[in-house]
This record gives C-alpha cells, sequence and structure tokens, in this order.
C-alpha cells in the first residue's frame, strides 16, 4: 500500500494535466490549461496555492514510497495502510480518478483549468452536470479523502480541509464568471442542481 499514494498523485497530474490538455488540444484547438492568466489578485493566489497544493501531495507520497518508516513515526493512528482503513482509501482514490475523468469528458469544449475571461464555450447542463455542479471537485474530495487514510498525517489533514476551504474559494470566482458570463441561464441552472451531490449546497 504505500506506493499507492504516489501512483494516485502521479495518475491524477497525468489524467488532468497531460492526457486531458492533449486531447482538448486534439478536439478542439487549445490545450485548455488557463493557470495564470487571469489579472484578477484573487485567481492569481488560487492557481499558486492549486501548485503548492499538488507539490505536498506528492511530495509526501514520494517520502512515504521510499522511507515507510518515516509515516509509521508521524501517522495519527497505527498501522496506516496495512488494515481495512488503508483498503478503503486505495478503493476511494481509485473511485475519485474514475469520477474526475468521466467529469472532465463530459465538459467537452467548455473544459478548463483556470477561468478563462470571456470565454463562451457553452454551458454545460447534462450528464454529470445535471445532478452536481462541480463533479470534478467532488472527485478532488473523494480522491484526497483515500489520500489521507493512507497516509494520515497531520500534513495529509491539513491539505483536506485546505482543499475545502480552497475548493469554496475557487467555485465562488468560477460561478461569479458563469454568472457574469451566461447570465439567467446559469442563475436559473445554479438554483435547481446542487453544488456537489443531489440535496446539499443548492444555490439561493
Amino acid at each position: 500500500m504505500r506506493y499507492v499514494p504516489l501512483l494516485g498523485i502521479v495518475a491524477f497530474l497525468l489524467i488532468a494535466f497531460v492526457w486531458r490538455s492533449w486531447l482538448q488540444a486534439r478536439r478542439h484547438g487549445t490545450s485548455g490549461i488557463v493557470l495564470f492568466r487571469s489579472r484578477r489578485r484573487r485567481h492569481l493566489i488560487g492557481d499558486s496555492l492549486a501548485v503548492l497544493w499538488f507539490v505536498l501531495l506528492l511530495g509526501q507520497a514520494a517520502v512515504v514510497a521510499a522511507w515507510p518508516d518515516w509515516l509509521a513515526r508521524r501517522a495519527l493512528f497505527a498501522d496506516p495502510g496495512h488494515d481495512a482503513l488503508g483498503l478503503i482509501g486505495a478503493v476511494l482514490m481509485l473511485a475519485g480518478l474514475v469520477l474526475l475523468v468521466a467529469a472532465q469528458l463530459w465538459l467537452g469544449a467548455s473544459w478548463r483549468i483556470g477561468i478563462e475571461e470571456g470565454a463562451r464555450p457553452g454551458l454545460v447542463t447534462d450528464g454529470l452536470y445535471r445532478y452536481s455542479r462541480n463533479p470534478i471537485y467532488l472527485a478532488f474530495f473523494i480522491f484526497l479523502t483515500g489520500y489521507a487514510l493512507l497516509i494520515p498525517t497531520l500534513l495529509s489533514l491539513a491539505l483536506l480541509v485546505g482543499t475545502y476551504a480552497g475548493v469554496r474559494r475557487q467555485i465562488a470566482a468560477e460561478e461569479d464568471y458563469l454568472e457574469r458570463t451566461y447570465g439567467d441561464a446559469y442563475r436559473d441552472y445554479a438554483r435547481r442542481v446542487r453544488r456537489f451531490v443531489p440535496g446539499l449546497g443548492k444555490r439561493r
């Protein structure tokens, strides 16, 4: 189990930043990655924190893979990765990756990493997006929960809590952009569909 978090993070990065970007460029003529292009300060801060997030996740997973004793001394509970919680963690990481792929593919031409001001690729409201406005971020939470079960350290807990706070901030920025861009169409959609899962996070 000690290699699962590292393999999961590498797979996450390859899916989100390499494979999906390549597919976007092939199908629509643009990579879809627009990090650090916005002039808004809050967007630049959010993009910088996202990069730091990946560095910390990848770095900790690499340390655990190379030196398993490091985790044994810092784990919040005994025998991490060797019991039922470890298995649950691995399953959650896999489930997060599967949901990530499906949610990214469903966006089609509208897929972006970052906010591209002025772009109008189309508002996606069908498929997975009939049930969740943010299935990609939901995939983040599922994936990171599995990661934290496999590497139960204070850093993992901080990253999980920080991810929730950061995602809420990013969603607010994205919703502001979508409302400016699509107006009543987005407002009607946001009133019908919950933020993450059916029953939770409906917009007023």
